[in-house]
């Protein structure tokens, strides 16, 4: 083959190109567990509820490498060379993720409605590399995002990197003028790493958005700084060179428990309540440090993570990752249903596979051999090859790119800035908003509607009498309602149903906020004598969260549950409890959402969590359905 008909995959290297990084086998194994871990999670989650620690993995493997090459350099040469790695690290991720991007943006566009929703702010996030600050600002909490997937929204932990590799070579060239011992050192890094978990167990409640606690560089840089404090007390160059058995085994072992820990994390922690934020997410990173120090060693463990499609699967992890979400959010947004089946998972691997397999080797790969100039003359020898063999395919090349170009170009000036849910769930907090009632115009508490312990059937006569004409069961005027953005997207169709309804619904609230916010209510005299609890879409609770509840509400207060309908791993675990729980608990209702959307999900946005307009009438019918029921069996 001719030189000028060489692909660019097949290209040798120009004279002088810059040196490939040296590779660990171990470590691109680690990789491999790392993307196949997030993709499960991201393709269904219930297969491991946890796989979201694959990121972490990721942070702690780069926090290690980067501090290791760092040392190495200045150990080699007495000073860091900033500017080559700074090109270093832009020539390996930069064009990529433009490739990524401009795609992204184009088939987005082209699939249309809430696809490509908020495309420009995302795009433009991305090329600063700050999309995790850009996701703060917009209140996209990861585990608790409302309505379809963000088409770039990961792109999150590429920004949280991307700062790190400019920030922290300058603080540690600062930390290694300043303190001569490695010991003193890696202490000061521990103590950053330290502070780091603390800013975000700290910052952490219950029922506020969680975007800035997860996405923020300043508390999710943890692991980052954990493997550059690993790396300063046994740095690669060492790691690699360990032939002693008894280091060997102390890294087996080492290697061992922190993949068994990691394992363990995966399977328990789903991303929701405090179990992540106030230690989980520290934890999982001391195994990650754990599992990396030890396949960066010669041992069986790194020979085990060694192998061959381990390591395939990790040189191309960084296009694997880049690659499957836009896949996964893309196709949710045109096809939810298919999206949704066995089928349609296997085709967003699929897709996947093919796009991560063409960008390395059609991109990645080649730049890292050749170079930025040298890739550059490669490519336009190819195509002007092309272009003389084959003029036709060289042309339809060319205007399908221009075409890509300019398709992306128009989506991302003309995207809007809110999907359909978003302006929907926006309304329902104007709305209930308005209709907040005034403390004093809160009914006794002491009247009741119920067959409750306390409560008598001259009570629930009066209660019944007090309803508007023509409306059956007990009146909207003595209903509080408290939920969450599935709640909040509903609050019109709640109204029109129980008209007087008071709506207390917030966005990614849990049931574990539910007992202080009842108090709150209690005190403010605004809890009325019919209380809706619709939480459980963002998590699970425990029993005793329940008890609690009841506590608070009272045995003169009827308290209706709402079951959830959610493609999470918590469902089956929220529904059972809430099910248990009206069944243990008298005066209590349980109003099975589930069942009632479970016939008709094309009600459903993209999420197939929330309702569409057309939906929320089947959710408040049947919570008016489950509240007549009860008021009828229980009037004499």
């Amino acid at each position: 083959m001719s030189t000028e008909t060489t692909s660019i995959a097949e290209a040798p290297p120009v004279p002088e190109p810059p040196q490939a990084p040296t590779r660990v086998r171990g470590l691109d194994g680690l990789r491999a567990v790392a993307v196949v871990s997030v993709v499960t999670y991201h393709v269904h989650a219930s297969w491991l509820p946890g796989g979201f620690l694959g990121v972490d993995l990721f942070f702690v493997i780069s926090g290690y490498l980067i501090t290791s090459l760092l040392t190495a350099e200045r150990a080699r040469t007495g000073r860091f060379r900033l500017g080559a790695f700074w090109i270093r690290r832009a020539r390996r991720l930069l064009p990529a993720m433009w490739a990524v991007l401009t795609l992204a943006a184009c088939t987005a566009t082209l699939a249309g409605g809430d696809t490509y929703a908020g495309l420009r702010g995302n795009v433009m996030a991305a090329l600063t590399y700050s999309s995790n600050w850009w996701q703060i600002a917009q209140h996209d909490a990861y585990f608790t995002g409302v309505g379809g997937k963000p088409v770039l929204q990961h792109l999150w932990s590429l920004a949280v990197e991307e700062q790190f590799y400019v920030l922290w070579p300058l603080l540690l060239w600062c930390v290694m003028a300043l303190l001569r011992r490695r010991r003193d050192q890696a202490a000061v890094t521990l103590a950053l790493a330290a502070a780091s978990f603390t800013a975000m167990a700290l910052m952490y409640t219950p029922d506020t958005d969680t975007s800035r606690v997860y996405y923020g560089t300043d508390t999710h840089g943890g692991g980052l700084l954990l493997g550059a404090a690993a790396a300063l007390v046994l740095p690669l160059g060492r790691a690699t060179a360990l032939r002693g058995q008894r280091d060997l085994r102390a890294l087996d072992a080492l290697g061992g428990g922190g993949l068994l820990a990691l394992a363990v994390a995966a399977w328990l922690l789903d991303g929701t309540g405090a179990a992540v934020y106030q230690g989980g997410l520290a934890l999982s990173c001391l195994a990650a440090v754990a599992v990396t120090v030890a396949a960066a060693g010669p041992g069986r463990f790194a020979r085990t993570l060694s192998a061959r499609p381990l390591v395939w699967v990790g040189r191309r992890s960084y296009g694997i990752y880049l690659w499957h979400w836009p896949i996964i959010a893309c196709l949710t947004g045109v096809a939810p249903e298919f999206a949704a089946s066995f089928a349609g998972r296997v085709t967003m691997l699929g897709l996947t596979a093919v796009f991560a397999v063409t960008s390395y080797r059609v991109l990645e790969e080649p730049l890292i051999r050749l170079g930025v100039r040298g890739y550059l003359t490669q490519a336009r020898r190819w195509f002007v090859a092309r272009a003389e063999a084959r003029p036709r395919q060289a042309l339809a090349m060319a205007v399908a790119g221009a075409g890509v170009v300019t398709v992306a170009c128009i989506g991302v000036s003309h995207a809007p800035t809110s999907t359909g849910l978003e302006a929907q769930i926006a309304a329902g907090e104007r709305d209930a908003a308005a209709a907040a009632p005034h403390p004093s115009a809160a009914p006794a508490a002491a009247d009741t509607v119920s067959g409750a312990a306390g409560g008598g059937a001259g009570g629930r006569r009066a209660a019944a009498a007090k309803a508007a004409p023509g409306v059956p069961g007990v009146p909207g005027g003595e209903i509080t309602a408290i939920g969450d953005s599935v709640m909040l997207a509903s609050t019109g169709a709640l109204e029109q149903a129980m008209p007087g309804i008071d709506v207390v619904a917030k966005v990614g609230r849990q049931m574990d906020a539910a007992p202080d916010l009842l108090r709150q209510l209690a005190a403010q005299g605004t809890l009325r004598r019919v209380v809706v609890i619709g939480l459980g879409t963002n998590g699970d609770f425990s029993d005793a969260t329940i008890a609690d509840i009841l506590r608070v509400t009272g045995p003169s207060r009827t308290v209706a549950f709402i079951n959830t309908y959610v493609p999470r791993s918590w469902e089956s675990t929220v529904n059972s409890a809430l099910e248990r729980a009206v069944h243990t608990h008298p005066g209590t209702v349980l109003v099975d959402w589930h069942d009632a959307i479970a016939k008709q999900p094309q009600r459903l946005w993209t999420d197939n969590t929330h309702p569409r307009p057309s939906g929320t009438g089947v959710y408040a019918d049947a919570i008016r359905s489950a509240l007549d029921s009860a008021a009828g069996s229980t009037t004499p």
